[in-house]
């Protein structure tokens, strides 16, 4: 585990990097900036243009997660065809969404036109911003089977928001358009797409210009087509379940509601923080075990990542969950509602986090099939209860049938992995987490409030982390949190 704990701790600074400027950008600049309306359009934006990005991918990327060691350690660069293959399915892709969204423009403008006029007239935006998305989608692939997740993640997390926050001060100080800074609304996601290029390149291991098939993918085409075929539809649908809920509420209650909620997603995707450091790590390293039929490996990551994650996502909640009130404060009353989704996404969340890497330990096995099977099923859950929980409950109910999706999402893995493989991650020392993080949160809770709402949120945060950091680490429950801590320790001279 030590690359991976190594890997995971500077990816993380770097994402959380990341997040500080995404904060500044969400909670400080847009609203001084943007209305409402136009802050949801951004999030909408974003939403669907990630979506049709991995549409567009037609399956590219996890075969390239899958598949990559093989390339790797069979074939020198110059003989490694894997990039120049991905890259051009990969734009066939592209060309096909640009040709479906033209055909089907008319069913869009008819569903979006009456709460969500500002996506119609702005819907030009899709196609650069989904380019430069799937783009770097790609080179991901490639920057987690070369161990340059520190890069990809900071260029993914930091990269964009540190860019974003460049043009949305150009825009404050220059009063320039809002048309004109959607017309420059995909320049970071290309700054980022660009800068992982070149890291790559630099590598040497990347070689688009490769001639003929290697013999490696003559042997494994089949498998990877089937595979593909497979992971591609899974990986759709898993993001259409994750974003169904701000395209209906965009397109049931208006562009405002979805900037409310995404405000609130936004909140709760600190808690993803640990989990996408680790996700891009341990993919190629489960691939790699997979492929040498190593299940010690695979029941030790899936074992370590449940508990790493689970503390991790416990401390960020508690502190979330103990001043979500100053959000309300700081947003203003139209925003009441936010308080809540925040709590029931955060517990979704939770049930994430509790789980580990299941859906990474099942999508580079041999059983991706029921991958498929299972996300499909999830997904017409998903929209379902959100059509009709957002109708009868308003955003509210957007926050819910995530909690109840999520929870099917990973009981359904949970068991599977189990019963198939006897693997199961959950411990004692998972339930002790969860009961410390309980107490620190009811602690912590008595405090009355604190002066104004910025020092009372910094107290409140402080000591929770505070109390519930040392009692992890003294009651040793992660390996991985206390070797965490005394390399941090060592590095500031504790």
């Amino acid at each position: 585990m030590g690359i991976i704990r190594k890997q995971s701790f500077y990816s993380s600074i770097s994402i959380y990097i990341g997040f500080a400027f995404g904060a500044m950008n969400l909670m400080l600049l847009m609203p001084k900036i943007f209305s409402q309306e136009q802050i949801g359009l951004t999030r909408v934006l974003i939403d669907v243009c990630t979506l049709l990005a991995t549409v567009a991918s037609l399956g590219a990327v996890p075969v390239i997660n899958k598949f990559y060691p093989f390339y790797h350690d069979y074939l020198k660069p110059e003989k490694n065809d894997l990039p120049k293959l991905t890259l051009i399915v990969s734009l066939i892709g592209y060309v096909l969404f640009v040709v479906f969204s033209f055909v089907f423009k008319d069913l869009i403008v008819r569903k979006f036109s009456t709460n969500s006029a500002l996506f119609i007239q702005y819907f030009y935006a899709i196609y650069p911003l989904t380019f430069f998305i799937l783009i770097f989608n790609m080179l991901e692939g490639f920057a987690w089977g070369l161990h340059k997740t520190i890069a990809s993640n900071f260029l993914k997390e930091g990269g964009i928001r540190i860019a974003s926050t460049i043009i949305l001060l150009v825009f404050a100080f220059t009063h320039i358009s809002f048309t004109q800074y959607i017309n420059f609304f995909s320049v970071p996601y290309a700054f980022s797409a660009i800068a992982l290029l070149v890291i790559l390149w630099r590598t040497g291991q990347l070689k688009i210009g490769v001639q003929g098939v290697s013999n490696v993918t003559r042997r494994l085409g089949k498998r990877m087509f089937t595979f593909s075929s497979y992971v591609f539809s899974s990986s759709v649908f898993t993001l259409l379940r994750k974003t169904n809920d701000l395209l209906i509420i965009s397109s049931v209650q208006g562009l405002n509601h979805a900037g409310l909620f995404s405000y609130a997603t936004f909140v709760i995707s600190f808690m993803e923080v640990p989990q996408r450091s680790m996700y891009s790590i341990t993919t190629p390293i489960l691939a790699a075990a997979w492929k040498n039929k190593d299940m010690a490996k695979i029941r030790e990551l899936y074992a370590k990542s449940s508990i790493t994650l689970s503390i991790a996502g416990v401390g960020i909640f508690g502190a979330i969950f103990l001043s979500r009130h100053n959000l309300v404060l700081y947003l203003g009353p139209d925003w009441a509602d936010i308080a809540q989704i925040v709590v029931v996404l955060g517990l979704a969340k939770m049930v994430d986090l509790i789980t580990g890497i299941n859906n990474q330990i099942i999508q580079t096995s041999n059983y991706w099939r029921f991958d498929f099977v299972s996300n499909i099923t999830l997904v017409f859950i998903s929209i379902i209860l959100n059509y009709f929980m957002i109708k009868r409950f308003g955003t509210v109910g957007a926050a819910y049938a995530d909690f109840i999706t999520v929870a099917l999402f990973n009981l359904i893995r949970y068991l599977f992995i189990w019963i198939r493989f006897g693997m199961q991650p959950l411990s004692l020392k998972t339930l002790w987490a969860l009961l410390l993080g309980i107490g620190g949160v009811l602690l912590v809770k008595q405090l009355p409030f604190v002066f104004n709402m910025y020092f009372d949120t910094i107290v409140r945060s402080v000591l929770f982390l505070a109390l519930f950091g040392t009692t992890v680490i003294v009651t040793r429950l992660s390996e991985d949190v206390n070797n965490v801590w005394e390399m941090a320790r060592k590095k500031i001279g504790l």
